[in-house]
């Protein structure tokens, strides 16, 4: 029988028992590796809000149902830096404020990534209705300039997304961050999910019943450069333009081909400006 730990959730107050994973020290470059990331997080004023976190665990080995994802961007140092493993636990997909999962982008790329959830109570249902608990998904180091530049202005990371409601955020989410590991440990999670029915997906997407839809509720899609943005309605939609803009965005997103289409789209009926790549 394996042996059992109580071990307490810094950023949720709430008590849970957990099997006991295997532990090693980090070696003395991984040390150095993290001390640089906190250094840095210091040194562009992010070292505050994420200093409320607890550290993670290091992993030699894998739970059942717990699956490995690796850090490709800086967003979540120093707590997990590039190149390392995250150990997620599959079962736990409940949003919790303060908490780092692995979600899942319904987009083209149907990429995933590291976010933390962050709660809030927000009106988004209309004039004098009362707040709700909503969920924001952004970078653990949150919003920063970085050292990179486009035609000679900075470029910023850590933009949040949302406002999820929890039963639209809940589905994204693969799984609740519980660790780090230095190898995949024998079951790593993809960076990008794969199509199901991908023939069917892209028959059953039209990108002019897409832009007619939008269009006709007030968005304003458009292409700038090389990327397809849309502006959201000065206003409210009714329940019947929502379902309609609900049922055409879920085309999209089954849709492996949907994004290349709908800028052809765009292009056609002038919904750009000119600037797009040779």
């Amino acid at each position: 029988m394996r042996r059992k730990t109580k071990v307490t959730r810094a950023s949720t107050g709430t008590n849970c028992t957990l099997p006991t994973p295997r532990r090693r020290l980090r070696t003395a470059k991984q040390v150095s590796v993290i001390k640089a990331a906190a250094l840095r997080s210091a040194g562009d004023g992010t070292q505050g809000r994420s200093s409320g976190l607890r550290a993670l665990t290091v992993f030699d080995r894998l739970p059942a149902k717990h699956v490995t994802f690796l850090t490709s961007e800086d967003g979540a140092e120093p707590h997990l830096c590039k190149g390392e493993f995250a150990v997620v636990d599959t079962t736990d997909r409940d949003p919790q404020h303060g908490e780092l999962y692995v979600i899942q982008y319904q987009g083209s790329e149907r990429r995933r990534a590291l976010v933390q959830v962050r709660s809030d109570r927000l009106n988004i249902t209309g004039p004098g209705a009362e707040p709700s608990l909503v969920w924001w998904c952004g970078d653990l180091r949150g919003w920063r300039q970085t050292d990179e530049k486009t035609l000679g202005c900075p470029v910023f990371a850590g933009m949040s997304d949302g406002p999820y409601r929890t039963e639209n955020l809940q589905p994204k989410l693969i799984g609740r961050v519980v660790g780090v590991a230095f190898t995949a440990l024998g079951n790593q999670l993809p960076t990008c999910a794969g199509w199901e029915d991908e023939e069917a997906g892209n028959a059953a997407f039209d990108p002019a019943e897409y832009l007619d839809i939008l269009i006709r509720t007030g968005h304003e899609p458009r292409i700038q450069g090389d990327y397809y943005f849309e502006k959201m309605p000065d206003r409210a939609l009714t329940k019947a333009e929502q379902a309609a803009v609900t049922a055409v965005r879920w085309k999209y997103v089954k849709a492996s081909t949907a994004l290349i289409r709908l800028k052809a789209e765009c292009v056609r009926r002038g919904l750009d400006d000119g600037r797009r790549a040779a």
